[in-house]
């Protein structure tokens, strides 16, 4: 639960940063008449209205962190088609003014909440299973129909195909070659009404944020984060002040998670050592390595978990043991050794072992 929590919890941090960008360039942007007459403003939302959500530009920039630039560039151009062959029939003026204005903050953190939701539950319970003995065309199929059946908004699908990354990354390709692009939401062009505003929400998403750049990313999200928090922090507490009158229940959900979220210490996601997951490794290389063991089926593996952006798409880095160590599963350990090779498989055989403290932070940042 705790687990789930954080990482629901890690997706809305990042979220809320690509969100806040994309409200503040919406607002400018709608200024410029001819920005609107070409349709151009839904692309800098987060994807929660009707369409293929990713056209999304905070989204895209959020998947190049992710999963590079390339990835990212082909959902948008193939998000871009989608809505060209789908285009709906020609409204009245004043209707599309009102279909293209910014969704508030706490609308699209509403919106991204389920998928964050979704994302925890799949990185913990995929953490229990041996996806490598599933067929991998059914993998894929499995993650291209989760795509189209849930149709999340843009950054929710980044989230979610995030957390099916480090276990089953064919599901996640599949993910990302529907949601989108070709899903529920492209299709049926749903129409989304905005919630509102409030005061207390907006108060609580500021402490939430102000409370994870003191910790430094609070080992939920990437310490590079930081610093747009600090300013998506500032900008909450202006909105919190602006609309300290206003009031919808609802959009409380969100920020109450994230504030549940900051103050846990969630245990990283549950690891079964199957694989060496380090690179560019050779025999011969002296390596010191900490991380927490974990007993197989006849060998240890010491495992550290890597974030790149949020929890969300926590990879487990891991090394194989030449040798069996008498320590309780779950210990932390370090570990000075040289590579060796044993049958096709690298291990680390290791000269100096010693137990030490759980770190405070057990992720690692790349």
């Amino acid at each position: 639960g705790r687990g789930v929590l954080a990482t629901a919890a890690a997706s809305l941090f990042e979220g809320t940063a690509f969100i806040l960008a994309g409200v503040l360039l919406q607002a400018l942007l709608s200024r410029v008449p001819r920005l609107r007459a070409a349709g151009l403003l839904p692309l800098l939302g987060c994807g929660c209205a009707g369409g293929a959500s990713a056209r999304s530009l905070p989204a895209a920039a959020a998947t190049a962190l992710t999963f590079g630039p390339a990835v990212a560039l082909a959902r948008l151009t193939a998000a871009l088609l989608v809505s060209r062959l789908c285009r709906p029939k020609p409204e009245r003026a004043e209707s599309r003014d009102r279909a293209e204005d910014a969704a508030p903050l706490l609308d699209q953190l509403l919106s991204l909440l389920p998928a964050a939701l979704l994302g925890g539950v799949v990185l913990h319970a995929f953490g229990e299973l041996r996806i490598e003995s599933v067929h991998p065309a059914l993998q894929w199929l499995a993650g291209a129909l989760l795509g189209f059946g849930a149709a999340p908004c843009a950054l929710g699908a980044v989230a979610l195909a995030a957390s099916l990354h480090a276990r089953a990354p064919l599901a996640a390709v599949g993910l990302l070659c529907t949601s989108g692009v070709i899903d529920v939401r492209a299709l049926i062009r749903e129409k989304h009404a905005h919630i509102g505003h409030d005061g207390l929400a907006y108060a609580t998403l500021c402490a939430a944020l102000v409370v994870v750049v003191a910790r430094g990313g609070g080992a939920l999200v990437h310490p590079r984060f930081a610093p747009p928090l600090a300013l998506c922090a500032i900008g909450c507490a202006a909105l919190a002040f602006v609309h300290r009158r206003a009031s919808s229940t609802a959009t409380r959900i969100a920020p109450t998670l994230m504030l549940a979220g900051a103050f846990i210490v969630a245990p990283a996601p549950v690891y079964t050592a199957t694989e060496t997951t380090l690179t560019d490794l050779f025999p011969g290389e002296s390596l010191t390595f900490t991380g927490q063991l974990v007993h197989g089926k006849g060998s240890d593996a010491l495992v550290r978990y890597a974030i790149t952006c949020c929890r969300t798409d926590a990879a487990p880095v891991a090394v194989r043991l030449a040798h069996l160590l008498r320590f309780a599963s779950g210990s932390w350990l370090s570990v000075d050794g040289v590579v060796v090779r044993s049958g096709e498989d690298l291990r680390l055989e290791a000269r100096r072992t010693q137990r030490i403290a759980p770190p405070s932070d057990p992720f690692v940042y790349r």
